[in-house]
Order: structure tokens, then C-alpha cells, then sequence
């Protein structure tokens, strides 16, 4: 557990470093947040180096590693690291303590062979560490700071500093994600929608309490981090996955994969060309003019509205419009768009 009492003169340096990362989390542009937000910490306490990013713990030992910022390190660190894990007397350290930060010398590092071999290499003689557990998505969020072999150790003060910062820390990263998810949800609105963004793994970094809620209500014993196979079969290709209570699509953003969850609406029920055909009706275009713009003739036209209304269970024009503007507001349902 972090400790209750702290050094009350960290107070005034605290809130002013708070104001100015949840600032950076509002105005930086999302995959750019993590690099602004270490500058303005290295401001009040200094290090040379440092590593940000999310792993889950395994049952024989070790950590998988879901997500890697790397700060004034080689690319390399972490091909280095991972070779060594099982040394990393550092990371279960404070993994067995989530929320309090861990302060390391030199020679702490020095006491398994692979953590010396990485202090040797990377120019490493002090670390403060701290783990912030998610237990709604079973991820941990990490960060180390360094400080090179030459340089004076991490006083306690400092470790105070950092274990009274993280939480927010790791807030203001999640909420700049999320107002970037806002941005998403402006563009294809839907009553009980969540997001979430996961690698190609399928493996949750950031997800809000709506995609969590929907996912346990399709899945009763989902904890995450990793998705339903289902759902993560389904990104990419042409088709949203369909359960029984909710639809899931996806998007590209970068080397991420951004899931939109939603309940389920007789919408779903629609083929692909129902839907076109209900969206240019909900548009108020004529036979005729649906006609045309989907290159089929005003008999196809009206034989698949008749299947409409059966599907949607409607019986007037107005009740059918009133839902098929739902479809000509979403654009992006029923497929995959690459960003």
C-alpha cells in the first residue's frame, strides 16, 4: 500500500506539476502525451532516462509485456530486458505493491545478474518504480524513472514525489486517450457505446467503463486483458462481430486497433444492402433516386424495403424513417475503416 503521510511541502510542487500534465493531456495529440508529460516531470525531478508502459504478470514467473514507451533509451532496451525478466527483482518488487513506489540503488541492482548487466549497459545506478493495477481490464500500468551511475541516488523525498504523482500520471495518459475516444464517439453516437484500444494481440491497454460493462455482459467470466478470440477475429475484416447482446467493429489507429462496443438494435438484423437502402430512405431520397444512386432498380428497391419493415418490425413509412436515420448517422457501421 502507498504510505498515508508524505512530506506536506511536496503539496505546492505537486499541484503545480498536476495542473500542467492534466493540461497535456487535454491539448497533446494522442501517441505524443507520454514524451510531454515526462519532460514536464523531469522538471521536478530529474532523471536521465525512463520506461512507461503496461504488463500483466504470469503464472510461472516473469511479465508479458503489452505496451513499451521507451524515454532516452535505445531500441534495443527492451530486447535486452526481456532476456532478463526473470532477474527483475525491481518489477515483482513493486508489482507486490501497486500504488507504492520503490526506490533502488545500485546496489539493490546489483544483486541478481541480470538487472547488473542491464545497470552496466544502460548507464543505470538508481531507479524509482511504481505499478498501478486496473482491475477492471487485469493490466498494470508501469513506470520507472533512472538516474546514471554517476549521478546522486533518488532521495525520499523524491520517491514520495513520484508515489503521490503516478496515479495521476497514469490517469492524465488514460484520459487523453479516452477525450481522443470522445472525438470517435461524436462521429458514430450510440446509446451505451464503449471504446477500447488494444494491440493486434488483442491484449487491452485503455478502455473505458462502457466497452468493460458490455463485454461481462456478453461474457460472464471476462476479466480481461486479452479479448473474447471472437471479437479480435473480427478486426479487420469486412464484418462487425455480431453476439448475442452487442455488435463489435473496429478501426485502425496506428499499430492499434480502437474496438467500438454498442448493444445490439434491430438495425443489426439488416444485410448490407438492406442497411444502404434504409440509410438513402432515412435521407428522404424516392425510389427512384435509390434507385440510382445504388445502381439497382426501383423493384429491388421496394421488394428489399418490404423485408425491412418485416426485419425491423414497423408498419408506416414514418416509423421506418424515424430508424433509418439511425443508419444514415452512422457511416462506419458494418465494416472496418484502416486509419
Amino acid at each position: 500500500m502507498p504510505r498515508d503521510r508524505c512530506d506536506p511541502s511536496l503539496a505546492p510542487l505537486l499541484g503545480s506539476a498536476l495542473l500542467n500534465i492534466y493540461a497535456l493531456s487535454r491539448g497533446t495529440e494522442v501517441g505524443r502525451f507520454q514524451q510531454a508529460a515526462l519532460q514536464r516531470v523531469a522538471e521536478d525531478l530529474p532523471f536521465h532516462s525512463a520506461w512507461w508502459g503496461m504488463a500483466q504478470a504470469q503464472p510461472g514467473g516473469g511479465f508479458a509485456l503489452h505496451s513499451s514507451f521507451r524515454y532516452a533509451l535505445p531500441e534495443h532496451f527492451v530486447a535486452s530486458w526481456e532476456k532478463v525478466a526473470l532477474d527483475d527483482d525491481v518489477a515483482r518488487t513493486v508489482a507486490a505493491r501497486p500504488g507504492a513506489t520503490g526506490r533502488f540503488s545500485r546496489d539493490d541492482l546489483g544483486r541478481t545478474r541480470g538487472l547488473a548487466q542491464m545497470s552496466e549497459r544502460y548507464d543505470i545506478g538508481s531507479i524509482l518504480s511504481t505499478v498501478i493495477f486496473d482491475r477492471r481490464l487485469g493490466v498494470a500500468t508501469f513506470l520507472s524513472l533512472y538516474r546514471r551511475v554517476t549521478a546522486p541516488g533518488f532521495g525520499e523525498a523524491e520517491r514520495d514525489f513520484k508515489e503521490l504523482l503516478m496515479p495521476h500520471l497514469t490517469a492524465a495518459w488514460h484520459a487523453n486517450w479516452l477525450q481522443h475516444f470522445d472525438g470517435l464517439r461524436s462521429i458514430d453516437e450510440h446509446r451505451g457505446a464503449g471504446l477500447a484500444l488494444a494491440d493486434r494481440r488483442g491484449i487491452l491497454h485503455i478502455a473505458d467503463a462502457s466497452f468493460a460493462e458490455l463485454m461481462r455482459c456478453e461474457w460472464a467470466g471476462w476479466n480481461g486483458p486479452a479479448l473474447p478470440p471472437a471479437v479480435l477475429a473480427s478486426a479487420g475484416g469486412e464484418a462487425a462481430y455480431q453476439g448475442r447482446g452487442l455488435r463489435v467493429g473496429s478501426s485502425r489507429e496506428g499499430d492499434l486497433i480502437v474496438f467500438h462496443a454498442r448493444p445490439r438494435t434491430p438495425l443489426d438484423l439488416l444485410s448490407t444492402r438492406e442497411a444502404e437502402i434504409a440509410a438513402c430512405y432515412g435521407l428522404g431520397l424516392s425510389y427512384k433516386e435509390i434507385a440510382a444512386r445504388l445502381a439497382c432498380s426501383p423493384y429491388t428497391v421496394r421488394h428489399h424495403l418490404r423485408g425491412i419493415y418485416d426485419k425491423l418490425g414497423v408498419s408506416n413509412k414514418a416509423a421506418l424513417a424515424r430508424l433509418a436515420g439511425q443508419i444514415a448517422a452512422q457511416p462506419s457501421a458494418g465494416g472496418t475503416s484502416d486509419r
